[in-house]
């Protein structure tokens, strides 16, 4: 099987894709365009596969065998050695489920179906993925899904004489449309989606084609011109990419069009266009780009696992540290690993090794999943703990009265208001409000107090009006117009206020606080007699159940973490008590009543982690959402003050 002949400056790109990717990754607030790499690669990737398919089909010397044992070749061996590094290292530093989740992701690793895995995993509710080693393998199980799809269509369509170019152009233009749509009503399955991203790789198919006939002529100076605009329109268009594409722009999208036209005017102009042969083909761009497949799988994890072990909380040193980790990882993995499989002894039992070696880990992965990530490497108590980590979200009403991003208000669930009941409450503000539900329902279910309760809860919104993110703003009018419809007696108005300021307790940030007065007074307006901004519930650096577990490794194994923590480097989040203080004057300014979690969770020993000194039950499912039993605990404490404070509420006590 024949290869097209090696051209440096695509290697240059390769690097320049590999760098992008690896700095958005390392410092997302310095590159947050940076993504945009996977859609050069992209690009490439479909570009070289489809020369190697469409030169082999037209000399009669194609062989999906050949095909697919360079492919296994080239990507097996890398992937191998990663995945099995994380496994090893998850083993030592991985709580139960955390490790059980790696097992998962491993085996979809293997078997090159991490997106439609990480698709399934997406969504408010699902923990950070952020923090999954594994996360960057969903670009790798396109690109295979692709090595298997495109093969055989293309081989299908030469067999039946159909013009490659047309079937080229027919499913790049039926991928992208398909993007188009599904980007504006499910961002998530237009960015994991194959049916999506294909037409990606498929610009990749079209410039196979074209370069592979275009008419042969002779070198001239107009020919030179015309290769020189198209190297630098491309890099214009990187360029505008990486000023305007941004990680709140719904992406892929018409955006994509950006990165992935620049990749191909780019490989368009040729090795011998000035960007190309000066820039691109230089020894240091070439030297990452033959690299930059093993550095693209081994920066993530190092990455995560740094930002694990300091707590998510990484100083540049170590973020840096990671990097350069990884670079001398590829560089060792492409010199000893990758080019003595893929040009070494060509025995055809390297393939199958590699297979094997593969089925293997995914084997291993299944094993730690179905085995819950082996608890068993902690003692009972640890084990307890983290046996009785309750599930974010848990009885939240999620997806009924607490909406994940760019759901409409339209689904709010009718059975969110207890409209018969008085007097009513009002719970509105983000997850953190929805966290404080079940401790409501509990004081209803113990009889203790008679009300109502109505509540409008949407991801990372604040309740405040005139939100500057439509979606938030959508959400938040569309409760107020609820409130003045209801009436209630008394509303609760609760989010993760740290989003709105800065270290020093200014305003800025995700949201608009200065907006707050502002909404305040129009509660006032619509006759609410009584509205309590609930101050902030102790907030961690890290996981509670993640910091009680670290916290208990670095002091005498033998004794039981601490009930209560406070600061430290498994503790409370810096300047907390200066948003606390912020938020309770602010309150006081507006004229409402104010009650913190920090007076009623806390004291000058810290915030309590768990119910009890031999207690396993935390009070925090994440870092900072209260459990089902610490919202319980909490809400029967301050229930004087929600019902008892005077007005002319009337309250029905038993």
């Amino acid at each position: 099987m024949q290869h097209p002949s090696y051209r440096p400056d695509i290697d240059g790109l390769r690097a320049i894709a590999v760098l992008l990717v690896v700095v958005h990754h390392a410092f997302p607030k310095l590159l947050p365009s940076g993504f945009i790499g996977v859609d050069l690669f992209f690009v490439i990737s479909g570009f070289l596969i489809t020369t190697i398919i469409f030169q082999n089909l037209e000399r009669g010397s194609f062989s999906f065998l050949d095909f697919y044992t360079r492919r296994i070749k080239r990507i097996f061996p890398a992937l191998a050695l990663v995945l099995l590094a994380c496994l090893v290292y998850g083993w030592f530093t991985l709580l139960p489920a955390d490790y059980k989740l790696l097992g998962k992701h491993t085996v979809a690793g293997a078997a090159f179906v991490s997106n439609f895995a990480f698709w399934n995993e997406s969504g408010y509710f699902n923990g950070d993925s952020k923090l999954k080693p594994l996360l960057h393998l969903w670009s790798l199980g396109i690109e295979e899904q692709y090595y298997i799809v495109w093969p055989l269509i293309a081989w299908f369509a030469w067999k039946k004489q159909v013009n490659l170019l047309k079937v080229c152009l027919v499913l790049l233009i039926a991928s992208l449309l398909a993007n188009i749509v599904t980007v504006k009503y499910n961002a998530v399955a237009a960015f994991f989606s194959p049916a999506t991203r294909f037409w990606e790789l498929l610009v990749g198919s079209v410039l196979a084609y074209v370069a592979l006939h275009r008419p042969a002529s002779q070198p001239s100076e107009k020919q030179d011109v015309r290769n020189n605009q198209a190297a630098w329109a491309g890099l214009l268009l990187l360029l505008i990419g990486m000023v305007f594409i941004k990680p709140e722009r719904r992406f892929p999208g018409f955006w994509a069009l950006l990165p992935t036209l620049a990749a191909y005017l780019i490989i368009y102009a040729g090795p011998q266009a000035w960007f190309n042969r000066k820039v691109l083909s230089n020894k240091l761009l070439v030297w990452f780009g033959l690299i930059s497949f093993p550095l693209y799988l081994w920066h993530w994890p190092l990455l995560v696992f740094a930002k694990l072990s300091a707590n998510q909380s990484p100083s540049t040193e170590l973020i840096l540290s990671a990097v350069a980790l990884s670079i001398v990882l590829a560089w060792l993995t492409y010199r000893f690993v990758e080019r003595p499989i893929r040009f070494g002894s060509q025995t055809r039992n390297i393939p199958i090794v590699l297979c094997i070696a593969l089925l293997a880990l995914a084997g291993a992965g299944r094993y730690i999943y179905k085995n819950s990530g082996f608890e068993s490497r902690f003692p009972s108590f640890i084990r307890a703990i983290l046996h009785n980590q309750p599930k974010l979200a848990e009885g939240w009403r999620s997806n009924e009265c607490i909406l994940e991003q760019g759901i409409p208000s339209s689904n709010f669930s009718s059975s969110c208001v207890d409209k018969d009941k008085r007097p009513l409450v009002f719970l509105w503000g983000d997850s953190h409000a929805a966290a404080l539900y079940p401790g409501l329902k509990h004081l209803q279910d113990t009889g203790l107090y008679k009300f109502g309760v109505a509540q409008r809860n949407g991801a990372v919104c604040p309740p405040i009006l005139g939100d500057k993110r439509p979606w938030c703003n959508e959400i938040n009018n569309d409760s107020f117009r609820l409130i003045k419809e209801l009436k209630p007696e008394i509303a609760m108005l609760y989010a993760y206020w740290p989003h709105g300021m800065d270290g020093k307790g200014n305003f800025g940030g995700l949201y608009d606080l200065s907006k707050f007065n502002d909404t305040v007074m129009e509660l006032k307006k619509a006759g609410v007699q009584k509205i309590i901004v609930m101050g902030p519930s102790p907030y961690w650096k890290n996981s509670l159940p993640h910091n009680i577990v670290e916290t208990w490794k670095k002091g005498n194994p033998l004794n039981k973490p601490p009930l209560r923590m406070g600061e430290g480097e498994f503790g409370l989040i810096d300047n907390l008590q200066i948003y606390e203080k912020r938020m309770r004057d602010l309150a006081k300014q507006m004229g409402v009543d104010y009650i913190s979690g920090l007076d009623y969770l806390c004291n000058a020993d810290g915030c309590l982690t768990r119910d009890s000194e031999d207690g396993v039950k935390v009070a925090s499912v994440d870092y900072g959402h209260l459990t089902v039993d610490a919202s319980q605990t909490y809400l029967k404490m301050i229930a004087p003050l929600i019902f008892t404070i005077p007005t002319n509420i009337p309250i029905e006590k038993q």
